[in-house]
């Protein structure tokens, strides 16, 4: 069935709601189209009936918490997820609980961040910084989606659908850090990180090179007290060569020897600062196999063309079944 196809089949899409943005979801899935049927998700029987489910946006440690005490649920999230039959997606916390390795958890959960799993991303909580530093940015538009339900509406009118930039909504986002080759990275953009995040990717790749396989990692002080009680914040940015005469083409060089040889040594790819600013090239949005996640709340913009390609995933799953 090209993207283009239509199909009449009616669709049932869950939306975990344990807490943060899942009637939003709801909202722009039903928009989509009158065969779409959306359901709250909070026992693990509900899963049997949908034929796909969303994590929402929301808090990914309140989410774990509320999860590890409901009676079965967060194992029949895992086995729905894990098996690969019917597509999962994940949005901002969504994303987080399905990766395999995150860091940036919260330093008040003793055990650490309750993840799903299911995608072998290494994902950094907070990455663009706290609420208040929520920003909206262009990001690229998502793939066609495999097919379409009939009597479809866009929500899109007027938007150039496979070209134009999709408004990507940062809300305490999280961002991926590596995604390995059988992981398909549908969307990339370069920010730098806050500095607590900062401070936690220093503390990355000092474990990363000493060969440590971190998979889950709290929250560093970004804060360097000093011995007569002052404090300051923690230097987190590139070093430039302090001479003004110095060659910038040389600094530029040495800088790209430098992040090759710490790559080489750690064996892992992880994105280097871009510039003295310490922004650097972070992965927004992947999919392996059945499960998509963004970085970013499709859910909150005027454009339903990742809800379109979800779909599309739904529908190619149900008619492989």
């Amino acid at each position: 069935m090209s993207a283009n196809n239509q199909s009449t089949t009616m669709i049932t899409i869950g939306v975990l709601a344990l807490q943060g943005a899942f009637e939003e979801h709801q909202q722009s899935l039903e928009a989509i189209s009158p065969n779409i049927r959306t359901v709250q998700i909070r026992t693990p029987d509900q899963l049997e009936s949908i034929d796909g489910i969303v994590f929402p946006g929301g808090e990914s440690t309140s989410m774990g918490l509320i999860g590890d005490v409901t009676t079965g649920l967060w194992d029949g999230l895992r086995n729905f997820v894990h098996s690969g039959k019917k597509p999962t997606w994940g949005t901002c916390a969504g994303m987080i609980l399905l990766a395999e390795r995150c860091i940036g958890t919260s330093a008040v959960i003793t055990k650490g961040q309750s993840l799903i799993g299911g995608v072998d991303i290494l994902v950094c909580r907070n990455y663009f910084g706290s609420q208040i530093s929520s920003f909206e940015m262009d990001t690229p538009a998502p793939p066609a989606p495999f097919a379409t339900v009939d009597g479809s509406t866009g929500g899109s009118d007027g938007i150039d659908e496979a070209n134009s930039p999709f408004p990507g909504i940062f809300i305490r986002a999280p961002a991926i850090l590596t995604a390995p080759a059988d992981v398909q990275v549908l969307g990339t953009v370069v920010a730098a990180p806050c500095r607590a995040a900062a401070v936690v990717l220093r503390e990355l790749e000092r474990k990363l090179e000493t060969g440590e396989n971190v998979v889950q990692l709290g929250v560093v002080d970004a804060l360097e007290r000093k011995a007569d009680g002052g404090i300051s914040y923690a230097n987190v940015c590139l070093q430039k060569n302090n001479d003004r005469h110095a060659d910038a083409a040389n600094f530029e060089e040495e800088k790209k020897d430098a992040t090759s040889i710490i790559q080489e040594r750690i064996n892992i790819t992880l994105p280097g600062a871009s510039d003295e600013t310490n922004a650097r090239e972070v992965i927004c949005a992947v999919r392996k196999g059945m499960i998509l996640c963004t970085a970013f709340h499709p859910e909150i913009a005027d454009d339903l063309r990742w809800h379109k390609y979800f779909v599309g995933m739904v529908l190619e799953a149900k008619q492989s079944s």
